[in-house]
């Protein structure tokens, strides 16, 4: 609306609705303090929030507690209150205050409506005055007809909307609508209240012109002519979209913490979601249970490496924004890491993610303790906005109730469910976890552990003595066990264990745990082998859940056996299994006993360029041939290798017998240009590999660019970061590093673009159903071989068997193909022999050899 036809609205309503909202916990802490209630108080939102409610509200409203202090309050009048308010500059005005509870998430809330209600001051303003209010406001102002109809809007409008005055003009209010399903309530809800002839607000969802979705909240007053007729309805628009991002993930987090969800999994929803509604921020919640070291506990897209740096860091007076605010009890704004004093000899990994500002505001307690601090990271320099400050005010104090209300679970639920001297879930847990149903298709196993000698070593050292052994018994089971594996105390020397393993896997785990109990410790300057017998009960996946108990039973009696077996072994209840697991013992330590003694080899399987039909190199593969058991394959000794823990062992021969090979071939004079070797996943977990790599390559004077590492697509996603950083190293050796079985994996493009690869080979899985150009498994082995020439690798297909394979291949010009085809894996002297022919008979299809 122009500024220079005041005439044009016929009146300018004095009063518009106008309302402060207040929301207080069961505890009277103010959660949610609107702008309204801002302007009317004088209070400012982030000094108020959290506070308790007195703080803001008049005495009028409480509740006292019988025979309490006087500050003592217990919930407020609800109800409809006409009472004067003290603003906080002491000025006082009229105010009417509505109160009114509810539930959200399991928690009682209070909401509190302010209206200032003070007589109007000062005269009707002129028409001249009326235009330069509706012109210069920031809030945008609409006029409908009687039919709802627009007739005028003012610049404001515009801003807001992204329309102007000539598109909505003689359009129906309801332009403004976003066209979400809810929008007919909203309408009818608007008519309805304008008909009623009272001022009112009404929050409506809006798509601006340019096609984003806003919430505006709109004052709207109705006009009346002197007859009481509706003439005119006067809307004034704010953008809420903001107040309602706050307002849901306040409320979010309020189900969160009701909904029984861990405290790191509620740390990490808040940094998600203020994330989303701050831009350009990384969040992150670090916690501190001695004020000494803290730890983080919650974060969203902050790299990990940043988040790792500071686990475990000093808090201090000059510890980053995040231990200083922990030590000074107070905010800590860094606008520029680089260049301030408490980041000195620590910003060196967020900078080197481009992060520059870091802002901390310490968690505290109601009694007083620094439970951590709440952290925002910027990629910009400079200050956090008023709505950063906001936003953030709001989610320290929805931190500080989470950790309360962990903290008062973690206690009840210790005291009830664990053993004191341990830590370790106590028998009453057990039971209780035993009686829960299990997912279908679900096997479980029952592990009964009980010291060997326990009470003897009690009676010759002490009870003392025989508490500290168990505190390390349990300290080992801990280590020994998988993430979701539970190690129970539920007597004395006994402990229960519940996996979810196969048979077999259960025996490894039982062997693993001996293998732990064996190693020696010092208690009382007497070295103590803490030996232990283990009865091992199954419970499949269709036995039902109330046989559990009997599955126990089961597996006491198979510790009787164990024990009379001699103790310090294991049994199971079921003698088949008994004879399976002492198969799979027999076959482990012949394993080991060949990989000790030089009985395993290697045989080569050549890869051949497809353009040239040249030698490119070997795949080394290894295989077992014992004296006693015969051929076993490498798919069940490898397996049992990474399972017995001697896959790294088993390794380091296959890269040392391949390095010695290679030399032996290049001093007769036998071009073979290079050799792969795979590494299992378990190699990659060692920040060791590359210098053992390094140790190989000097010793056995093999040269780096001849030698090329194997690893799997699912050691890359297994542990990402870990896995860059030791290929690059590897790269840094001169040595080539190939991701084998590409395809199988479901990787992202990006990960294969990240990771410092020379080679990718096509799994062979590929090649079935790979004989016509236009079926489907053609276009993604064409799209692979595109990928990785185009990221500077070579690409080499597996398992080519057949001439049409071969030929479509060479089509799509894929580097390099190994396969039957061409060759059977061969030993070293045949290989020799293929060589020779090859390079006397080479043709331009390779034959078989």
């Amino acid at each position: 609306m122009s500024a220079t036809a005041p005439h044009r609205l016929r009146k300018l309503p004095q009063e518009t609705a106008n309302v402060g909202v207040v929301i207080v916990d069961e505890d009277n802490a103010i959660l949610v303090f609107n702008d309204v209630a801002e302007r009317m108080s004088g209070h400012e939102r982030d000094t108020v929030v959290g506070q308790h409610s007195r703080t803001v509200l008049p005495p009028e409203i409480h509740c006292p507690l019988p025979g309490s202090g006087e500050n003592a309050t217990s919930a407020l009048r609800t109800g409809l209150h006409r009472l004067e308010v003290t603003r906080r500059d002491g000025t006082r005005f009229s105010a009417e205050l509505e109160v009114s509870s509810l539930t959200a998430g399991g928690r009682r809330m209070h909401v509190v409506t302010l209206r200032d209600v003070s007589p109007a001051e000062g005269q009707v303003l002129n028409s001249e005055i009326c235009a330069t209010i509706v012109h210069e406001t920031d809030r945008g102002i609409v006029v409908l007809d009687a039919e709802s109809r627009i007739t005028h809007v003012n610049p404001a409008f515009g801003i807001l909307s992204g329309y102007s005055e000539d598109e909505v003009a003689g359009n129906d209010f309801s332009i403004l609508f976003s066209g979400h399903g809810r929008d007919i309530r909203t309408l009818q809800q608007f008519r309805e209240q304008v008909a009623e002839g009272r001022s009112f607000e009404l929050d409506i969802q809006a798509r601006r012109r340019d096609g984003d979705n806003i919430w505006l909240r709109a004052a709207v007053t109705p006009v009346h002519d002197e007859h009481g007729r509706l003439e005119q309805v006067v809307i004034i628009l704010s953008d809420v979209s903001r107040d309602r991002d706050l307002r849901y993930l306040q409320q979010d987090v309020v189900e969160a913490l009701a909904s029984g969800l861990s405290l790191r999994e509620i740390m990490d929803f808040i940094c998600r979601r203020i994330e989303r509604i701050v831009p350009d921020v990384q969040a992150l919640v670090m916690m501190t249970e001695d004020a000494q070291i803290m730890h983080p506990l919650g974060r969203a897209s902050l790299p990990r490496a940043v988040v790792e740096e500071y686990d475990g860091a000093r808090i201090g007076p000059a510890a980053g924004s995040c231990g200083t605010a922990i030590y000074r009890r107070e905010e800590v704004i860094v606008p520029d890491i680089a260049k301030s004093p408490l980041w000195q000899g620590l910003g060196a990994v967020p900078l080197e993610y481009g992060l520059r500002a870091c802002w901390a505001r310490p968690i505290v307690l109601r009694d007083g303790r620094v439970a951590g601090a709440f952290t925002l990271f910027s990629c910009e320099p400079g200050y956090p906005s008023t709505w950063c400050r906001r936003v953030v005010g709001a989610c320290v104090h929805l931190c500080m109730l989470a950790i309360i209300q962990e903290q008062a679970r973690r206690s009840i639920d210790h005291l009830a469910h664990y053993d004191d001297l341990t830590g370790l879930p106590n028998r009453t847990w057990l039971r209780e976890y035993l009686e829960q149903p299990r997912p279908r298709q679900t096997a479980r196993a029952l592990m009964v552990l009980n010291l060997d000698r326990f009470q003897k070593i009690k009676e010759a050292l002490g009870h003392a003595a025989g508490d500290t052994l168990l505190m390390d018994v349990a300290r080992r089971l801990r280590g020994a066990l998988a993430p979701d594996d539970i190690a129970t105390r539920t007597d004395g020397d006994e402990f229960v264990i519940v996996t979810e393993d196969t048979p077999e896997q259960a025996a490894i785990l039982a062997e693993r745990l001996l293998q732990r109990l064996d190693e020696p410790v010092m208690i009382e300057q007497v070295e103590i082998r803490p030996n232990a017998s283990i009865g091992i009960g199954v419970n499949d996946a269709t036995t039902p859940d109330e046989d559990m108990k009997a599955t126990l039973k089961h597996a006491y009696s198979a510790l009787l056996q164990a024990k009379e077996a001699g103790r310090n072994c294991y049994r199971f209840f079921s003698p088949e299994m008994n004879r399976a697991a002492d198969d799979r013992i027999m076959l482990a330590a012949a394993l080991r006993r060949a990989i000790a003694d030089n009985r395993l080899s290697l045989v080569y399987q050549p890869q051949i360029t497809t353009d040239s039909g040249c030698l490119h190199g070997v795949e080394a593969l290894a295989r077992w041939n014992d004296p006693e058991l015969g051929f076993i394959s490498p798919g069940r000794f490898i397996p049992l290798a990474e399972e017995t823990g001697q896959i790294e062992a088993l390794g380091e021969w296959s890269l040392r017998t391949a390095c010695d090979q290679m030399t032996s071939w290049m001093a007769q004079g036998i071009n073979v240009p290079i050799v792969s070797v795979n590494l299992s996943a378990i190699h990659f977990r060692d920040r060791g590999l590359p210098d053992t790599i390094a140790r190989i390559l000097k010793d056995t004077g093999m040269p780096p660019e001849r030698l090329m590492i194997e690893l799997t697509e699912s050691t890359m996603i297994e542990n990402f970061e870990q896995t860059v950083e030791i290929v690059t190293a590897i790269r840094a050796l001169g040595c080539g590093v190939s991701m084998d079985d590409f395809g199988t994996g479901f990787s992202s493009l990006s990960n294969l673009a990240s990771l410092p690869v020379s080679e990718v080979k096509i799994d062979q899985s590929f090649m079935k159903g790979f004989e016509e150009a236009s079926g489907k498994i053609y276009s993604v082995v064409r799209a692979i071989v595109r990928i990785g020439q185009s990221l500077g690798m070579n690409v080499v297909a597996e398992g080519v068997e057949t001439q049409t394979q071969y030929k479509l291949l060479k089509d799509i010009q894929c580097d390099v193909i190994q396969g039957y085809l061409f060759s059977r894996p061969l030993p070293p002297a045949e290989l020799a022999q293929w060589c020779h022919l090859q390079k006397t008979s080479r043709s331009e299809t390779p034959v078989h050899a």
